[in-house]
């Protein structure tokens, strides 16, 4: 029985072969009538796409690894769901794979990407990511590539994410400005750069009020609510208690509230909480959680939209996008001022207002 072409379905369904190419490509320049009338013939006449030899016609496979941590934390949902929808718009199909922070399931993951010649990859660094590890002999020099979040010391490829240190200064200045004279840094992995530009920042902007962040008082964890409860422990065994904790991520911080619920410790009463990334739910902890935006919706189209860009233009110089973080003040940083204030009031027998 002789094979149908896309030349028969396009005669069929009275539209040209580059509609039909359009249509099987799923295209969104296609209007839905015809994308229906288009796959009815198909599926009338017996079409059966070719995807190897159009594979060999385009040299390319239309598929994109995208290499992330861990899904389970709400911002790397974000940014995969944006990543995919900017892509599947152009009729690429996502292949996603999970390194858990770790560079040897990096480099595997890597490994069966290029082995299936994917188009193009975003990559997510494992912690302690080294340009070496990027530029070994199957690493990802001849293929086009995008960083996300964190970058690589020392490795030239376009990046895109949230400008961390400005992230951690708008963090920093706001517990100055609130009159915190003891803060600590929980949480986040050693040897991340994100960690590093956060708790940077979060030192310049409490050195504007005179503040100094110590050193042990800096602890790192996994980005994980576990994390989060780690950190609160190893905090607890120092001493006393900080003014206030400047948490990783949101997802550190919901492990923080814990531990320190566990300890008998009122977050936001008795110690002020601040993080980063500003996920849905840190409005709806309680006491809502203060939070600076880093925006993982804009970090996965901005990042899909360099990549269809590097993948075209494979030998335009690298180039770097920094999104503006948004700090967002909720009650978890005001509400121990407020209550330390109504307390001196009281004795005082003045009034707050």
């Amino acid at each position: 029985m002789k094979r149908v072409t896309i030349n028969d379905v396009a005669a069929q369904a009275g539209v040209s072969r580059a509609t039909v190419s359009l249509v099987l490509r799923d295209n969104p320049r296609v209007a839905e009538s015809t994308r229906q009338k288009v796959r009815g013939v198909m599926a009338d006449m017996g079409y059966v796409y070719d995807r190897r030899a159009a594979d060999m016609r385009t040299r390319r496979g239309m598929t994109i690894g995208l290499v992330l941590t861990d899904v389970r934390n709400p911002y790397f949902a974000e940014l995969s769901m944006a990543f995919e929808v900017t892509l599947n718009d152009h009729g690429y199909v996502v292949l996603q794979g999970y390194t858990q922070d770790e560079r040897a399931r990096q480099d595997r993951l890597l490994d069966v990407m290029l082995e299936h010649r994917v188009d193009g990859i975003i990559l997510l660094p494992a912690k302690n990511t080294s340009a070496e590890d990027l530029r070994r002999p199957a690493g990802l020099t001849a293929t086009p590539h995008v960083l996300v979040a964190r970058r690589v010391a020392d490795y030239e490829a376009d990046y895109v994410g949230a400008d961390n240190v400005r992230a951690g200064a708008l963090l920093g200045e706001h517990f100055g400005s609130e009159g915190y004279e003891d803060v600590a840094f929980l949480g986040g992995p050693v040897g991340s750069t994100a960690r590093a530009e956060r708790l940077r920042g979060v030192r310049l902007g409490l050195k504007r009020h005179g503040v100094r962040l110590e050193r042990n008082r800096s602890i790192g964890t996994a980005n994980d609510r576990q994390g989060g409860v780690t950190g609160v422990e190893q905090l607890l065994a120092q001493g006393p208690l900080p003014d206030a904790i400047a948490c990783y991520s949101d997802v550190v911080a919901f492990g923080v509230e814990s531990g320190l619920r566990a300890a008998g410790i009122v977050p936001g009463a008795d110690v002020a909480l601040g993080s980063f990334d500003d996920i849905p739910e840190a409005a709806l902890q309680h006491p809502p959680l203060t939070s600076v935006a880093t925006h993982p919706e804009r970090v996965g189209a901005e990042a899909a939209r360099l990549l269809l860009e590097r993948i075209d233009a494979p030998d335009v110089a690298p180039r770097r996008v920094l999104l503006s973080p948004r700090l967002s003040v909720r009650a978890s940083s005001t509400t121990r001022r407020d209550a330390t204030a109504s307390d001196s009031a009281a004795r005082s027998g003045r009034r707050t207002t």
